[in-house]
């Protein structure tokens, strides 16, 4: 027997909710101490409302240095003298022409409106998201200011009840070195999009601005490519994410914007941007100043699509290994696989997250024990043999889901299976085989597992997932791989378990085959619009598939 022991970092996850949160230190070390782009928000945000008693009395001195002053024995934002203004029909913009503040020139300003206006029009015309409060005369305010190095700009919340006023603190400037990655255009834009989301989750609940800082940025983050998907600033935080599947989706750090991608594959698979809306309002309905309402907003939504939070989260870590557009490696697909792939390759992770070797030969039994994780965070695991293989899991405390994801060779064909114990037979073709161990589960509980790889047995034969799925009236076809001489049964159910149509199939040698349904049941009828249930059965083993047979469009 081969044991492989491995400690693993753990970070504290506070008392309430999921998420946890930076310290004032934390905050004004980040905003201090910049040699790269900063998103100030959640730590501005941080300071003002938190206060600044554990500062020291050098740190107190150079808050100026960040923005920020001491009034009323609390700390506000530095306002220079704007003397100027311009109004588009819903912002107030705020500038000079004169100092240190000034902007290059007046276009620089209309232009600016122009983006803004672009940026409400989509969040609140085209994704229907409520107004955020707006100033006295029925404005939203905008603020352009010489800010501190690398801060792209800010929304700063006011107040601390369920909804906050806001207003936004832009640059004077984004053509400088600090932000040569994308054009001053591109940069306004993403900046906007982002900043102003802010304001939309503000009105919804500002409690998450201290419980929940990873919903906020995901989501924001999420909303800049809506809107302007081909400048993706965002894939610059993909590399880092992708190479530490063990920190959590809801953790505050700069991983929690990469944590976007867990939004883009809901806004993918369950419903589309509108469901990304529905969070925040779920959470609106359910804010609490004691309590991180963000997994029950989710839960609440979801439920809808016959889906959970951690369904969700679970599909999204299969996908992420998958990284595919591929029809066939439906559900577990992104629209953009390629180009992340492209984003992940600098950290040498172009297959998806950073994984684990494990190597089995006939014979040996591997134990990987004393493992430890956190709630929402996973590991992977890359299995190499060339014999069965089964990998059994064993959770001591909390609940943890275990995935094989297994690549088919040379056709875009995989397969996704769950469980407390799987098999996988190498000798029907396979390119690579990957485990995805996630952390789930009531918080607050420590994730203590194992997991043993040991001999497995030959499988009869391989089906794929059926296609096209849903069906317009086209006939659905499962490719089937047949290991050994054998007699296949297909039938197919209905929602109520009546069996409307089967087939057998004799097969002498191994061979690819098509099995290929038209839709019509055993009287000859085509079958109505509706949810079906296709069961194969071999000598030694049954495969399920779930299917959608609509018929044709109008």
């Amino acid at each position: 027997m081969i044991s492989i022991n491995r400690l693993v970092y753990k970070f504290l996850i506070l008392s309430f909710g999921f998420s946890s949160s930076f310290t004032v230190e934390e905050s004004y070390g980040l905003l201090m101490n910049r040699s790269k782009p900063v998103h100030a928000t959640p730590h501005i945000n941080n300071l003002i409302r938190n206060g600044f008693d554990n500062l020291n009395d050098n740190e107190k001195s150079k808050l100026s240095y960040i923005g920020l002053k001491e009034q009323d024995m609390r700390l506000t934002t530095l306002d220079p003298f704007l003397d100027q203004t311009h109004e588009t029909e819903h912002f107030k913009f705020y500038f000079t022409l004169d100092g240190t503040d000034a902007v290059e020139s007046i276009e620089y300003v209309i232009n600016m409106g122009f983006i803004f206006e672009q940026v409400w029009s989509f969040h609140i015309d085209t994704m229907g998201f409520e107004i955020p409060p707006l100033n006295i005369n029925g404005l939203y305010e905008i603020r352009i200011e010489n800010l501190p190095s690398f801060y792209f700009g800010y929304a700063v919340a006011l107040g601390n009840g369920p909804t906050c006023e806001s207003y936004i603190k832009m640059r004077n400037s984004y053509s400088s070195s600090q932000f040569n990655e994308h054009s001053e255009e591109d940069n306004i834009k993403v900046t906007a999009v982002h900043e102003f989301f802010h304001a939309i989750q503000f009105n919804y609940n500002c409690y998450a601005v201290d419980q929940s800082l990873w919903f906020l940025e995901a989501t924001a983050v999420w909303s800049e490519d809506e809107l302007y998907n081909d400048i993706n600033d965002l894939y610059r935080y993909m590399p880092n994410w992708f190479a530490s599947p063990n920190r959590a989706i809801s953790e505050s750090s700069n991983h929690m914007y990469g944590s976007f991608i867990f939004f883009q594959y809901i806004d993918e698979h369950l419903g589309g941007p509108e469901t990304i809306r529905a969070f925040w309002e779920s959470s609106r309905d359910l804010a609490n100043p004691n309590q991180d309402v963000t997994q029950d907003a989710i839960n609440n939504v979801l439920e809808s699509f016959d889906s959970s939070f951690e369904d969700a989260y679970i599909r999204m870590r299969v996908a992420n290994r998958i990284l595919s557009d591929d029809v066939n490696a439906l559900p577990y697909t992104y629209q953009e696989a390629e180009s992340y792939e492209m984003a992940i390759s600098p950290w040498g992770t172009s297959s998806g997250p950073q994984e684990q070797l494990l190597l089995h030969q006939i014979g040996n039994t591997t134990t990987i024990s004393n493992q430890t994780l956190e709630l929402y965070e996973s590991r992977y695991y890359k299995i190499d043999t060339e014999s069965p293989i089964s990998i059994e899991i064993a959770s001591y405390e909390g609940q943890v889901h275990l995935s094989s994801i297994v690549k088919y060779l040379n056709k875009n064909q995989w397969s996704v299976r769950s469980g407390n114990k799987i098999n996988i037979d190498p000798e029907i073709g396979i390119e690579w085989i990957s485990l995805v161990v996630s952390a789930i589960g009531p918080d607050m509980t420590t994730w203590d597992w194992s997991l043993t790889l040991y001999d497995g047995y030959s499988e009869d034969f391989t089906s794929f997932s059926p296609y096209p799925n849903p069906s317009y009236g086209s006939p659905i076809s499962i490719d089937l791989q047949v290991i050994a001489k054998q007699i296949v049964k297909t039938e197919i159910f209905d929602v109520l378990g009546k069996e409307i149509w089967s087939s057998t199939n004799v097969f002498n040698t191994p061979s690819m085959s098509t099995l290929t349904w038209n839709g019509i049941n055993k009287n000859g009828r085509e079958v109505s619009n509706g949810i079906y249930f296709i069961q194969i059965e071999g000598h030694n083993q049954k495969s399920n598939h779930k299917v959608i047979y609509l018929k044709v469009k109008n």
